[in-house]
């Protein structure tokens, strides 16, 4: 088909020629106006050839004329698909993310639970080593309450040093509920005030934490605070046993 278009011009153009070199021979160049009208008609024929090409080519879906309609269509296209892509991979990504979140937050879980029963066999384990019984350790709470309940941290692991140290020594009863009643030993179980105690959770963590090794004692197996005690039990300190250092109103002995 483009070949035959092709002969046509050709022909359109031979045309011409021919018609110029009569229009020479014959003198009709001098006046210009024949020559011009049949330049016109040529012309005027190629450009609806031309028109005729174009119009036909579209129809035939070849040429230039469709390869651009059809590239404003493919890009049309092609922007579209990576909107839809761009939407599916965000949609992937955000899924791996929040999948990958709950995973840590599952682990994060998994952890402080081990971290919870690792602490508690060691709590175990140290109250095994001293032979302290549920009550033991119930009792060792309330005397370390009463004892220490305005101090801070290391006065209370004190406090439940001095009681640890005793149940260790051969010199004192071998449990903790033995040694905190023995006889004459602590003001808060003479005068009751042992039972009254409302046990803090700090007094709880302090406890756990002197029965799990944490030590300040220097050995010392007594304490008193020289402020609230008898006049003659201060003397007995004094000349009976050695002093070791004070903390936070507790003056602590050997």
């Amino acid at each position: 088909m483009l070949t035959l278009k092709r002969h046509r011009f050709a022909a359109a153009a031979a045309t011409l020629a021919v018609t110029i070199i009569v229009a020479l021979t014959t003198g009709s160049a001098g006046t210009g106006a024949p020559m011009n009208a049949m330049a016109e008609t040529v012309s005027t024929e190629a450009a609806a050839e031309t028109a005729r090409t174009i119009e036909h080519t579209k129809e035939s879906q070849t040429g230039p004329g469709y390869v651009i309609d059809t590239q404003l269509k493919l890009n049309t296209v092609d922007k579209q698909a990576m909107r839809d892509g761009n939407i599916l991979t965000g949609g992937l990504i955000q899924q791996t993310v929040q999948k990958q979140l709950e995973k840590e937050e599952l682990l994060r879980q998994q952890a402080e639970e081990n971290k919870k029963i690792l602490e508690e066999q060691e709590k175990a384990a140290a109250r095994a080593a001293i032979g302290c019984s549920e009550e033991d350790y119930s009792t060792l709470l309330r005397i370390v309450q009463a004892e220490a309940g305005i101090c801070d941290e290391k006065g209370k692991i004190l406090v439940a040093n001095v009681i640890i140290n005793r149940v260790k020594s051969s010199r004192f009863p071998n449990t903790i509920r033995g040694v905190v009643y023995q006889a004459n030993q602590f003001s808060p179980v003479s005068n009751g005030s042992i039972n009254r105690v409302q046990v803090t959770q700090e007094t709880v963590e302090c406890v756990d934490r002197a029965l799990a090794g944490e030590d300040y004692s220097q050995g010392a197996l007594f304490f008193m605070n020289r402020g609230k005690s008898r006049r003659g039990a201060a003397g007995w300190f004094d000349r009976s046993l050695t002093y070791l250092f004070s903390h936070d109103g507790h003056e602590f002995f050997r």
